[in-house]
């Protein structure tokens, strides 16, 4: 393996990992705390999805369950994938596919945060209603910056290389 694609797994691998581990936390942790009328309710993901889906938004609630936990799941579980079978000769047009499809889906996983912090912006009523963020929404953050850049390292070239090196 040439050393330039080593340290393109290597870095890529330690992304994935901290990105696996941080992904726990993201999902457990509450992304914020809306306070209504006094009373506060912290809301993890999952929360937020069936506070939506109680309220009557179940597209929003597909919506956010899609973007917030199918997408960095699958994200993290692709590039598993390929980091797993890198080197392999089997499946590379899949492969290459897999990456594509990372790239193409890579930062609408980001809309959560775009819609948290529109939340703080506009949720701040004084008595009646506040929304605050809170440390899952940092987590949720940094996993899909993780993602995102550990996409950006792993080239689709290295999915070819070995062959391309092996039929010179």
């Amino acid at each position: 393996m040439p050393r330039n694609e080593a340290w393109r797994w290597q870095a890529t691998a330690a992304l994935v990992l901290a990105g696996l581990i941080l992904y726990v936390p993201a999902n457990v942790l509450p992304v914020m705390t809306m306070t209504i009328t006094g009373q506060v309710q912290p809301l993890t993901i999952w929360g937020g999805v069936m506070e939506l889906y109680d309220t009557g938004l179940w597209p929003m609630a597909v919506i956010v369950f899609a973007a917030s936990m199918i997408v960095p799941f699958g994200k993290l579980a692709t590039l598993v994938i390929l980091l797993w079978t890198h080197g392999s000769e089997r499946y590379q047009r899949q492969r290459s596919a897999l990456l594509r499809l990372i790239h193409r889906v890579g930062s609408w996983s980001m809309v959560d945060i775009f819609l948290l912090s529109t939340l703080l912006a506009v949720g701040q009523l004084g008595a009646l209603a506040s929304v605050r963020a809170k440390p899952g929404a940092f987590y949720f953050a940094t996993v899909m910056i993780l993602t995102l850049v550990a996409a950006e390292i792993y080239k689709p070239r290295l999915i070819w290389q070995r062959s391309l090196s092996r039929s010179a």
